[in-house]
């Protein structure tokens, strides 16, 4: 059953953190719990031991990536699965490319929230990627094949490759 289930909420926006937990509350998930940043989440994750994190990716204090990393370097947090949420439509072809499928662009589609909760903790269907367990390690795979490919590629690739790479510093310093 769906309020079996732990559920970490990691979003600074006050509105949208009240809106994603009062919404996995109407859909049966009632072990919900949210926090305002990365190092807040980091310490709930420790203290709550959920089953499933959304987090976004750009906030203050410590971003949605540095708390990705610091997850990943807890052995009792790096299995948790992750659903990665986004303001920035123009990274989904970055997370397509380092093969990211737990995502979803703001404003979030409650049905599209509640579907990839289900599929994510296995309600109802298989499980494909257990979320950002390799997101950091995707994004430098994504780094290694652009510099790889950068000689070899035509104009217009090369500019694809230093605007993705672009993107990935500026999501990096925000």
């Amino acid at each position: 059953m769906a309020e079996e289930y732990k559920i970490l909420i990691v979003e600074d926006d006050p509105g949208t953190r009240l809106a994603l937990c009062d919404f996995l509350k109407q859909n049966g998930f009632q072990n919900v719990v949210s926090a305002s940043d990365g190092s807040s989440g980091l310490c709930c994750a420790r203290d709550y031991h959920p089953q499933l994190i959304i987090s976004d990716i750009s906030m203050p204090v410590m971003d949605g990536y540095a708390f990705i990393q610091e997850l990943r370097s807890h052995s009792a947090l790096k299995a948790i699965p992750i659903i990665i949420l986004t303001g920035r439509a123009e990274m989904v072809d970055l997370f397509r490319m380092a093969e990211i499928y737990n995502y979803l662009i703001k404003p979030v589609e409650p049905q599209a929230l509640l579907d990839m909760v289900n599929r994510v903790l296995g309600i109802g269907g298989t499980v494909e990627d257990h979320g950002s367990e390799t997101v950091l390690g995707k994004i430098e795979k994504i780094e290694e094949m652009m510099a790889r490919e950068k000689e070899k590629k035509t104009p217009a690739m090369r500019m694809l490759w230093k605007n993705i790479k672009r993107i990935l510093r500026k999501n990096n310093a925000d």
